[in-house]
Formats: C-alpha cells, sequence, structure tokens
C-alpha cells in the first residue's frame, strides 16, 4: 500500500460517519415532486421554494441528543 493509499483511508475513517435517519427533521418525497415538475414542464431545481416545501414530511421521530 502506498502511503497516498494509507493517508486516503485514515482519511476516511477519520471524516465518514453515517447519518442516522431519526435525527433529520424531515423528509421529502421525492417521486411526487418529480411528478408535480413533470406536470409543469420544468426541473425540480426551478421550483420555488414554497412549492419544494410542498413535498416535505415532518420526521415524528426525531431523537435529540
Amino acid at each position: 500500500m502506498t502511503g497516498l493509499t494509507k493517508k486516503y483511508k485514515e482519511y476516511l475513517n477519520d471524516s465518514y460517519s453515517p447519518i442516522d435517519v431519526n435525527t433529520l427533521p424531515a423528509f421529502v418525497d421525492m417521486r411526487a415532486m418529480l411528478e408535480y415538475a413533470k406536470k409543469k414542464c420544468v426541473q425540480i431545481s426551478q421550483l420555488t421554494k414554497e412549492e419544494k416545501s410542498k413535498f416535505l414530511i415532518p420526521n415524528t421521530r426525531v431523537s435529540v441528543p
């Protein structure tokens, strides 16, 4: 293993930690948002914040650390 590979693997071990789903404040219904954007003939990135917020689903299982 070269020095660069070793440093890269150490970097990954130090920087990556999985995100616990229960800590997310909301979920996004991407399928519904995509269908909505298709009906309007626009891309998801072109939807307004108000339109995007229609597809947010609050996470009722949020656990505060």
